[in-house]
Formats: structure tokens, sequence, C-alpha cells
């Protein structure tokens, strides 16, 4: 695979300079963590929209259920 840097004709100043705006580190630290927080908040709803194994829910398992969906959430 052809190596970016090494071209037969000079890269022109536009091209360096996209070439070096393609690969600026640029908070990958932030970038890394914010990747982290939206995997996690995509998890918790993935797990919140569970389906229920029947339409109908009684007793202990509707409990179960509603204490299940609105944990951490205010009334």
């Amino acid at each position: 695979m052809p190596n970016p840097k090494e071209t037969a004709i000079p890269p022109s100043a536009a091209q360096v300079a996209m070439l070096e705006a393609l690969t600026a580190n640029r908070g990958s630290s932030d970038l890394a963590g914010e990747i982290a927080s939206l995997r996690n908040e995509i998890s918790e709803l993935r797990a919140a929209l569970v389906p229920v194994p029947s339409l109908i829910m009684t007793g202990q398992h509707a409990l179960d259920e509603f204490k299940r969906i609105t944990r951490g959430a205010t009334l």
C-alpha cells in the first residue's frame, strides 16, 4: 500500500494542509470518553427496551417491571 508521505511528485501546499487536517490529533481522549459515554447510554436504552414476556402483567411481575423501568426516574 502506498505511503502518502512518499510520492513521486511533491504534494502541493493544499494537499499537505488537507493531510495534516485529516491526521491531526484533535483531543482523542475527549472523543474516546464521549464514545464510551454514548456506549453506556445505548446499553441502558437497550436494557430499558427489552420486551416483556407477555402483554398483560399482573401481581409481582408488574411491580418488578414498573420498578425496573422507573429506576432513577423522578416522578
